[in-house]
C-alpha cells in the first residue's frame, strides 16, 4: 500500500514537472513568437521606407532627365536661329575682313553648342526611356565609307593633316547590310572616331569590323593617340567625365559621347569595351547582333505590311 502511495505520488510530481516545463515553453514559444512579429513588422516597414526612397529617387532621376531634355529643346531653338543668321551673314560681301572672322567664330562655336546640347538631349531622351529602337536594312560598308570621307575633311579644318583615317572591311560586297537602328550604330561610330581624332595628333584612326560565327558583329575603331591608363577604363564611360578632367580645357568636351555610345550598343542588344595604353593609343570595340540583308529585307517587308 505505502508502495502504491509513493508511486503516485512519484508520478503525480512528474505531471506537475511537465505542466510547469511545458507552462514555461508555451510562454517562451509566445515571447518568441512576439519578437519575430515585431521583426517582421519593421522590416517591413523598413522594407516599404527603402521602396519609398528608391521610387522617388527613381522619379527624380527621371524629372531632372525630362529637365535636361526640356532645356536642351529650348536652348536649341534660338541657337539654330543665331546658326542660320550667321550662314547667311557668310555669305554676303558686304561684311569686312574682320567682321567675317567674327561671323566665323560665331557660327563655329554655336555649331560646338548645339553638339553638346545634342549629347545632353540624348542621353536625358535614353535615361528617361523615351528613346526607341527602328531597325532597319543598314549597309555597314557604305556607312563606314561615309564616316571615313567626312572625317577626312574633318581633319584637315582641324589642323590634324598628320592623322590618317583609314578603314578594314570584312565583307568586300559593298550592298553587305546587317539589320540594326542605323542612326544608332553611326552615332555610336561617329562618337568613337570623334574622341579618337580628338587625342589623335598624328599616326591614324582606324575603323572596322569583324563577323563572328555566333551572329554578332564587332565593330572597333582603333588609335595612335595619347591613350590612358587600363584601370581608367571605368571612367571614361561615366557622365561628363574624362580619364583626366583637367583634359577638358584642352581638348575640350564634356564627357558624354563615351557615355551615350556605350548606352546606345546596350540598347542595340550588344556591349563594349576598351583597351588602352598611355602613349599607345587606344582601342574601343562593341558587338551588335545582326542579320545579313536578305534575312533584313524580308523584315523590312514584313514590317511595311
Amino acid at each position: 500500500m505505502l508502495l502504491l502511495l509513493v508511486c503516485v505520488a512519484v508520478l503525480l510530481l512528474l505531471c506537475v514537472y511537465f505542466l510547469i516545463t511545458a507552462r514555461k515553453l508555451d510562454m517562451q514559444n509566445k515571447k518568441l513568437d512576439t519578437q519575430l512579429k515585431e521583426k517582421t513588422e519593421l522590416y517591413n516597414k523598413v522594407q516599404s521606407e527603402l521602396e519609398l526612397v528608391k521610387y522617388k529617387a527613381e522619379e527624380s532621376d527621371k524629372l531632372k532627365s525630362s529637365f535636361l531634355a526640356n532645356m536642351s529643346h529650348e536652348i536649341r531653338t534660338p541657337l539654330n536661329a543665331i546658326m542660320g543668321f550667321s550662314s547667311l551673314l557668310q555669305q554676303t560681301n558686304d561684311a569686312d575682313t574682320e567682321n567675317q572672322e567674327y561671323i566665323e567664330i560665331i557660327h563655329k562655336n554655336s555649331n560646338k553648342l548645339l553638339d553638346m546640347m545634342d549629347e545632353i538631349f540624348n542621353i536625358a531622351l535614353i535615361e528617361s526611356g523615351i528613346t526607341k529602337m527602328y531597325k532597319e536594312s543598314c549597309p555597314i560598308n557604305e556607312l563606314l565609307t561615309g564616316l571615313v570621307t567626312f572625317f577626312n575633311l574633318e581633319k584637315e579644318i582641324n589642323g590634324k593633316n598628320n592623322v590618317s583615317i583609314r578603314m578594314r572591311k570584312s565583307a568586300k560586297d559593298n550592298s553587305f547590310a546587317i539589320y540594326t537602328d542605323p542612326r544608332k550604330l553611326r552615332q555610336t561610330l561617329y562618337n568613337l572616331i570623334e574622341n579618337a581624332l580628338k587625342y589623335t595628333n598624328e599616326g591614324f584612326v582606324e575603323i572596322g569590323y569583324d563577323l563572328k560565327d555566333n551572329s554578332m558583329v564587332e565593330f572597333y575603331v582603333k588609335d595612335s593617340g595619347m591613350g590612358f591608363p587600363q584601370e581608367k577604363l571605368d571612367v571614361v564611360f561615366q557622365r561628363f567625365r574624362q580619364v583626366d578632367d583637367s583634359n577638358t580645357r584642352n581638348y575640350g568636351g564634356i564627357g558624354l559621347g563615351l557615355t551615350l555610345s556605350q548606352k546606345f550598343v546596350e540598347m542595340m542588344g550588344g556591349e563594349m569595351r576598351g583597351e588602352s595604353s598611355p602613349g599607345k593609343g587606344s582601342i574601343f570595340y562593341f558587338t551588335i547582333p545582326y542579320c545579313e540583308h536578305q534575312e533584313a529585307e524580308m523584315l523590312d517587308k514584313q514590317k511595311a505590311l
